[in-house]
């Protein structure tokens, strides 16, 4: 089957992913700005919560699921042995959630549980709703995919509106999460039947399919989905609801910067796994070429949107969510250096597991993981002073998850695949050092430290700005060609081979 240019197919997956943040922004705002910080800190809490019971009941097939459609197996066939599986660990989980109900492990029904059933039911229904989802990444339709994701999103702005108008509680507004899950699923599902794709029945070979696949996810997936959570929970335990709530706004802007890597790394896992599937000289050649092509053009706009980020931190929280959420500019940019960190090494774990090398992550994961919990430990509660406490610890240890022991990885996709560390990532990180530090010098001069407001700021972002391309283009051969690359993707009818 024909596909497009993966970098258009990356800009308008990624397009759509941003305008998606977007509107989680314009909702998280809303709810910031009417009901404060320690309403938002419950809302994370509470998300926590539900994504730590998720990484216990709900282990990892949904790799397996998008793998085995990028290699050509039938998509009906597919879509029908995830949708079984999925639903059977719903049904798990609804027994656990009874169980504890019943045992009083749950109270009765209170505003604090209904915000935490509310989010544990989206992100079930989000679940089943990815199992068809993971056939439009798969095939690269990616506006309608986009089309999917927005349009329940936007009916969930519409409801958080209505909400914040009519009944502001938390416990409504926990409701328009599950809503929007509902919608996606619904929608997904109208969208492939109508194209001609509809749920088969399992067989026991698909199943075992899955399960070879799947069976190392089902350690380090859980692991995942608790990191993703387990910040959340314990920043809100120890630092409080108001410094939750400052994290959680951080994390919110962090997940859009973080975002301009996930759409183009699907297609590149996806790309991968089908070079992959078939192991020869000429096509490994190819997938090494594909691999440090996509790397190079994702770190050529991650990092200018980095920088963007790290210079208008404070004024971007205060004009978006007010003064109160100021004091989270700290945390806000440690999370910017995770994400531009986590674009450099995520994608050696593509290869990998485009190889069907994902037992090798399960010694190496659990030991993050306690590595992990023993960095929020120490540094959420402020254990040692001259460290960062509260919401800016966790954002420190989220850094540490992002970097150790990435090195690892990189040797194994040498090993496995020849492809070793890119070493012009040294330049983008370096411009990037280098920006930043230019960024806090200016508005030092312009008598405005520690954190400028907007105009100060738009000043010295533009100097850092100015910095950063310099040293781009003195010192990367390609920094013009990556320029030309990515204005041509934005011009209609412009060159579309696979980049």
């Amino acid at each position: 089957m024909p596909r497009r240019s993966l970098g258009r197919a990356s800009l308008v997956l990624l397009g759509s992913t941003w305008i998606y943040s977007g509107l989680s922004l314009v909702i998280s705002v809303l709810i910031g700005r009417v009901l404060g910080p320690a309403t938002v800190g419950e809302l994370a809490l509470n998300l926590g919560l539900a994504g730590v019971v998720m990484a216990a009941l709900l282990p990892g097939f949904t790799q397996a699921h998008l793998k085995r459609l990028a290699e050509g197996q039938d998509p009906g066939r597919c879509v029908g042995t995830m949708a079984a599986i999925q639903l059977a660990l719903a049904a798990a989980l609804a027994v656990v959630v009874v169980v504890a109900w019943r045992t009083g492990t749950l109270p009765g029904v209170s505003s604090g549980t209904v915000v935490f059933v509310a989010m544990l039911g989206a992100q079930v229904a989000s679940r089943l709703a990815d199992v068809f989802l993971k056939v439009f990444i798969a095939r690269e339709w990616v506006v309608l995919h986009g089309a999917v994701l927005l349009g329940a999103r936007v009916a969930r702005l519409a409801a958080t509106g209505l909400v914040l108008l009519l009944a502001p509680r938390v416990s409504w507004v926990a409701l328009t999460f599950l809503l929007e899950s509902a919608l996606t699923c619904a929608a997904a599902v109208v969208v492939l039947v109508t194209l001609g794709i509809r749920p088969r029945r399992p067989t026991r070979s698909s199943i075992a399919d899955y399960w070879r696949y799947a069976r190392p996810f089902l350690v380090t997936t859980p692991l995942a989905l608790v990191q993703d959570s387990i910040d959340r929970v314990l920043v809100g335990r120890w630092a409080g609801l108001t410094a939750a709530g400052y994290y959680h706004v951080a994390r919110g802007l962090w997940e859009a910067l973080a975002g301009v890597m996930a759409p183009p790394g699907l297609l590149l896992f996806t790309r991968l796994s089908s070079l992959y599937a078939e192991r020869t000289a000429a096509r490994d050649e190819k997938a090494r070429r594909l691999f440090f092509s996509g790397l190079d053009k994702l770190l050529f706009v991650a990092t200018a949107l980095a920088v963007a980020f790290w210079a208008l931190a404070e004024p971007l929280l205060a004009t978006l969510y007010g003064p109160s959420f100021v004091p989270a500019t700290t945390t806000l940019r440690i999370l910017v250096v995770a994400a531009l960190a986590a674009t450099v090494v995520n994608p050696y774990t593509f290869v990998l597991q485009a190889q069907d090398e994902v037992a090798r992550f399960i010694p190496l994961n659990a030991g993050r993981f306690v590595m992990y919990l023993a960095a929020l430990a120490v540094l959420v509660p402020g254990l040692i002073p001259g460290l960062p406490a509260g919401d800016a610890g966790a954002a420190v240890a989220r850094l540490l998850l992002t970097i150790v022991p990435a090195w690892v990885w990189v040797g194994w996709t040498r090993d496995l695949a020849g492809i070793p560390f890119y070493r012009r990532a040294t330049i983008y990180l370096g411009g990037f050092a280098l920006a930043a530090v230019s960024f806090h010098l200016c508005a030092a001069l312009l008598g405005a430290p520690p954190g400028p407001p907007l105009p100060e700021a738009a000043i010295a972002g533009a100097v850092a700005f100015a910095v950063y391309a310099v040293w781009l283009v003195k010192l990367h051969p390609d920094a013009r060609a990556n320029l030309a690359y990515a204005l041509g993707l934005l011009t209609p009818g412009a060159d579309r081979r696979a980049g």
